[in-house]
């Protein structure tokens, strides 16, 4: 999976290089002839089949989502407006950046550690993302204050934890470049909201095969540059996979004392011996859910966390 991120990575970073074929009409809405296309109210290219981003990004989404999706269409940020263009002009500036405060030579190095993530956005802020970049974080606060960006190759995932966006299913994918520069490990529970210290630029959950990149909340409109839209139809649904247990607002010794009133203590033992050992970073926080959720079974998760939640807004 690394060598087909890396040959996705490599691919889309020479294709860059050239100019794609592109048309005047987007297709992720439908919009009468008075009226401007999709693609050019918010300042995009869609692309087309055949362009060498498209294959490489449709085959990407393919690989991850297989036919549990319909991929509508595919767009560049055509960058066409000062403000865009003022966005494209600092991230390049900061990538220059931490390239010469990591060491970087030029040569092709690759110091900035520049990668692609995905992260969803509702259509009816795409436009001002587009223009003006994120105005808050977008997260549900259980690895610090920043935006988080699921690799390239964790579409799936991504897609799954997004809102749903209307009823028809409609979604909105950025595909964006992540400027990582070095990377600190962040624990699950969190309240970071800038680097721990100057040596780093960004964090993620696992520093050999990270789930999520974190960008902190003082670096998302320098360090992400929003260059595909991917507008994908899911079927009814597909948000509601067991995988999404965990609540945003709930922390793990929080979920552990409620579960300690319906489970024996043997059970809770294990439990807490799990959290200890994500804590000492032994298992991934992703591990140490699907460890619970065999303990406990989905049904009572969701039980206390539906409660816990209620409890919260009142």
């Amino acid at each position: 999976m690394d060598y087909l991120r890396t040959e996705f990575q490599a691919n889309l970073d020479s294709e860059q290089e050239e100019r794609s074929t592109i048309s005047e009409s987007g297709s992720c809405d439908s919009y009468d002839q008075q009226r401007p296309s999709f693609a050019d109210e918010h300042g995009l290219m869609e692309l087309l089949e055949g362009d060498r981003a498209y294959d490489l990004i449709y085959r990407n989404c393919k690989s991850a989502l297989g036919d549990q999706c319909e991929l509508l269409s595919i767009l560049r940020n055509g960058f066409a407006t000062v403000g865009s263009r003022a966005k494209l002009k600092a991230f390049q500036v900061f990538q220059e950046a931490v390239e010469m405060k990591h060491g970087g030579g030029g040569g092709g190095s690759n110091k900035a550690r520049v990668k692609y993530g995905w992260c969803a956005v509702k259509k009816t802020e795409l436009k001002s993302v587009l223009e003006y970049g994120f105005s808050q974080p977008r997260n549900d606060g259980s690895y610090g204050r920043g935006l988080y960006l699921s690799p390239d190759n964790a579409l799936l995932e991504c897609l799954k934890d997004s809102a749903e966006e209307s009823e028809d299913g409609m979604r909105f994918m950025l595909l964006s470049r992540v400027l990582l520069g070095k990377s600190e490990i962040v624990s699950g529970g969190s309240t970071q909201s800038c680097p721990s210290s100057p040596e780093f630029d960004s964090g993620v959950d696992d520093l050999a095969s990270p789930s999520k990149y974190i960008v902190w909340s003082t670096h998302m409109n320098t360090h992400v540059l929003p260059e595909f839209l991917v507008c994908i139809k899911a079927p009814f649904n597909f948000n509601r996979s067991p995988k999404r247990l965990r609540s945003p607002w709930m922390a793990f010794p929080v979920l552990i004392k409620a579960l300690s009133k319906f489970l024996p203590p043997s059970q809770i033992l294990i439990i807490q011996k799990h959290y200890k050992d994500q804590q000492n970073r032994r298992i991934s926080r992703s591990e140490l859910i699907q460890r619970v959720r065999h303990i406990t079974g989905d049904k009572l998760l969701v039980h206390i966390i539906k409660a816990f939640g209620h409890k919260a807004q009142h």
